[in-house]
C-alpha cells in the first residue's frame, strides 16, 4: 500500500525525534479530507563504547491531513507495548514544533519550521524495550477511532575504531573522518544525521545547521563525515564546498547514526522500492494511516580543532584517522 504524505514529516534521529515505520498489498491511496495520519517512532540510544548502556525514547505526531496540510488532533492517546509486557504511554505536549519537529526548511530565503500535528513523547532511562523486541502500537483518537501498528526493533550495533572521552572526540580542521560500524541484525537501512554549530559567516542563522543522509541496508556500513551528509539548503554553495573537505576550525557537531526497522525504511522509500515522488508504504492501519518505526542509534559530539598542547593527556582524543581529501 502506498500513500502520499507531507514531506516535512520525515522522522529524525537527533533528539527531539518523531526520530527520529508487514507484507502489504500495493494499492495506491490518494489523500482525502480528514485523513488521520500518525507518525510514531521508538528509538533506543546506546553508548557507542558500551552497548549495555541504553535509554528509550518515543515520539509521535498525530494529525488530520486536509489536502496534504496537517493540523493537530488534541486528546489522542498513544501507547506502545512490548513482547515483554512492558508498556509505554506517551504524554501529549503543548509545543509540537519545539518538541517533535527538528529539521528546518528554507522557504523563499527564510528558515521556517514545517507544520506539525499533536505531539506525544516519552523518555525512559534504561532499556524499557530491548533490541530485537517486537512492539505493538495503539493510537486512540478522541472520536473513538483506533489506529494500530507493529514493529520489530533492530539489533544492537556499535562503531568500530572510534576513540571517545565522555561521548566526545575531535577532528583536525578541514579533514574528513570515516565512521565504520558492524551491521545491525534485522535492520533495513541506516540514517546518519548531524547538527552543526560554530560555522561563523558560512552559516549566519541562529538555528544550527541540520544535515542527514540515508544508507541502504546493503551499502557499506560507513559514513565519511561530513562529506556524505545530504546538504538540505542548496543555495549555500560555499558552505557545501567547505563541508565537502571537512569541518572548519572552531565548528562542532552532534552526530547520530541509527539502524532502522523495515517500517521506517519503507516510509523513507528505502525498502524494496525505488520510486520517484512522495511515495510511502504505511505501517499504521485502522481509522487512519501513517508510520510506526523503530530504530537503534548511537551518537557522539565532535569538535573541529587542533590538539591543545596545554591539555596534554586530558585533551579530547582524535575520533580516528582522517581520510585523504
Amino acid at each position: 500500500m502506498t500513500i502520499h504524505k507531507p514531506s516535512s514529516w520525515r522522522p529524525a534521529l537527533l533528539a527531539p525525534l518523531v526520530l527520529g515505520a508487514c507484507e502489504l498489498a500495493e494499492v495506491a491511496i490518494e489523500p482525502v479530507p480528514d485523513l488521520v495520519v500518525a507518525a510514531v517512532s521508538v528509538v533506543l540510544t546506546i553508548d557507542p563504547l558500551d552497548p549495555n548502556r541504553i535509554d528509550t525514547r518515543a515520539f509521535a505526531l498525530v494529525a488530520v491531513s486536509e489536502r496534504e496540510t496537517p493540523r493537530e488532533i488534541p486528546g489522542a492517546a498513544v501507547t506502545v507495548v512490548g513482547e515483554s509486557g512492558r508498556s509505554l504511554r506517551l504524554r501529549e505536549v503543548s509545543d509540537p514544533l519545539a518538541t517533535c519537529v527538528t529539521p528546518l526548511e528554507l522557504v523563499n530565503g527564510t528558515l521556517t519550521r514545517p507544520p506539525a500535528g499533536s505531539c506525544h513523547v516519552a523518555a525512559m532511562p534504561g532499556a524499557h524495550f530491548a533490541p530485537g523486541e517486537r512492539l505493538s502500537l495503539t493510537v486512540e483518537l478522541p472520536d473513538g477511532g483506533i489506529l494500530r501498528g507493529e514493529s520489530r526493533m533492530p539489533g544492537v550495533f556499535t562503531p568500530t575504531g572510534l576513540s571517545l572521552h565522555g561521548g566526545r572526540c575531535r577532528v583536525d580542521p578541514d579533514n574528513v573522518y570515516q565512521f565504520n560500524w558492524a551491521h545491525s541484525a534485522g535492520s533495513w537501512a541506516y540514517i546518519a544525521e548531524a547538527r552543526l554549530a560554530g560555522l561563523g559567516d558560512l552559516w549566519p542563522h541562529q538555528e544550527s545547521l541540520f544535515l542527514d543522509t540515508t544508507l541502504r541496508r546493503n551499502d557499506e556500513p560507513q559514513l565519511a563525515f561530513p562529506r556524505d551528509l545530504f546538504f538540505r539548503f542548496f543555495d549555500e554553495w560555499e558552505l557545501a564546498r567547505v563541508l565537502h573537505k571537512g569541518l572548519p576550525e572552531g565548528a562542532s557537531a552532534e552526530i547520530a547514526v541509527g539502524a532502522l526497522d523495515r517500517n521506517w525504511a519503507n516510509w523513507v522509500r528505502l525498502g524494496r522500492i525505488d520510486l520517484e515522488g512522495e511515495v510511502r508504504i504505511p505501517s499504521v492501519f485502522g481509522d487512519g494511516t501513517g508510520m510506526f518505526g523503530t530504530a537503534v542509534r548511537w551518537k557522539l559530539e565532535v569538535e573541529s580543532r587542533a590538539a591543545d598542547p596545554q591539555a596534554g593527556d586530558d585533551d579530547l582524543p582524535l575520533c580516528g584517522p582522517a581520510l585523504e581529501n
